[in-house]
């Protein structure tokens, strides 16, 4: 689809399932009227981030929101899930020092990509495929791909006003780790239709790319108006940073989502994937998780504090895109119960009961 080269990352190492299990967890429980309620984690609790919020959020996040409306042709339903998102103020506050002009992009994508992991998860592989094509040849060719697809037209709008200020090596990351979403997504459908439940290692890898977090914190570099260099976005130690990040929003995600996509009986989750691999019940298998995100916090302060240096002018970019790993973490933590994607309108009470009740299997809707 285009020259724009690409090199694989490297990975942090995923780690064995039995040997995460903490001690403390029941790994079977009786079943009645406990088993009806799904308890969370306190994910907030162990993350020592400060909510930061970009103060230009307001009146961008309404002009991104009337111009996804007006190009995607919502129906009523769409159209007020969408707006309960609230996909704008995950951008404030993942995004939270940079102008009004790099906000907006931020947050055009950020709906852009939600909506895209709802339309992926309605399509099979074939209808997938359509989707990365479209937007891909979108990216790679701007300026001569045409196509009327909705997401064709929606990423041509927010990518020819990135293209302004962006950083070759930024641009090269987003248009790759984008590569990368759509490759897993498609896995993901091709898992879906023939229901097949990976295995924890092989999620976890998998997971860091259906997450999108990948491009999303190619746009930490653009809001920041920084390009960093490749030797330092691929040292090992960045690249854990990285991972721990993508890990703690991926499975808070995982975890708060469950009970939803349960109900539809989605198994591309992190929850269903120790249930099995672990043998251990559903209760059990959330605990196992929250562990999980709790030892991804860790091995985030682990990897900040072993940071080496690469001169005074890199080490001030570097600092500027760990918080902004800090700040999507947190922001994605706190933001999981101000949306109503996961709660509808309960969020706030569910943040401080931190539970709910199991819903019944109806499949997709």
């Amino acid at each position: 689809m285009g020259s724009i080269s690409s090199t694989p990352s490297q990975k942090s190492p995923v780690f064995p399932a039995r040997s995460l299990l903490p001690s403390d967890i029941v790994a079977v429980r009786p079943e009645g009227d406990e088993a009806k309620v799904l308890k969370f984690p306190d994910l907030v609790k162990s993350i020592p981030f400060p909510l930061r919020l970009n103060p230009y959020i307001r009146f961008v996040s309404a002009e991104s929101d009337a111009f996804i409306i007006e190009y995607a042709n919502f129906s009523e339903k769409q159209r007020n899930r969408f707006i309960g998102l609230n996909a704008g103020l995950l951008c404030g506050m993942c995004y939270a020092e940079c102008g009004p002009e790099q906000l907006r992009v931020c947050c055009d994508f950020m709906s852009f990509l939600f909506n895209l992991d709802d339309w992926s998860d309605e399509f099979d592989t074939a209808g997938t495929k359509g989707l990365e094509e479209a937007v891909m040849n979108t990216l790679y060719h701007p300026d001569t791909y045409v196509s009327d697809t909705v997401a064709a037209r929606t990423a041509r709008s927010w990518w020819t006003r990135m293209l302004k200020t962006v950083g070759p090596r930024c641009r090269q990351r987003f248009v790759e780790t984008l590569g990368f979403y759509f490759k897993a997504i498609l896995q993901q459908a091709a898992d879906r239709s023939s229901k097949t439940i990976p295995d924890l290692e092989t999620y976890i890898s998998l997971r860091r790319d259906t997450s999108g977090c990948k491009t999303g914190f190619a746009l930490i570099e653009y809001a920041a108006g920084i390009d960093l260099p490749n030797e330092v976005v691929d040292h090992p130690i960045i690249q854990s940073l990285l991972d721990a990040t993508n890990d703690c929003v991926s499975w808070a995600n995982d975890i708060l989502s469950y009970n939803r996509e349960q109900s539809r009986g989605d198994t591309h989750n992190l929850v269903p994937v120790i249930m099995q691999t672990v043998g251990i019940d559903r209760q059990a298998a959330i605990d196992y998780a929250g562990d999980l995100c709790n030892k991804s916090v860790a091995h985030f302060l682990e990897g900040k504090a072993a940071l080496p240096s690469w001169g005074k002018e890199v080490d001030v970019q570097v600092e500027q895109y760990v918080q902004g790993l800090e700040d999507w973490i947190i922001a994605n933590a706190e933001w999981s119960f101000m949306t109503e994607r996961y709660f509808g309108k309960d969020g706030p009470k569910i943040r401080k009961g931190l539970q709910v009740s199991l819903l019944p299997v109806v499949g997709f809707d």
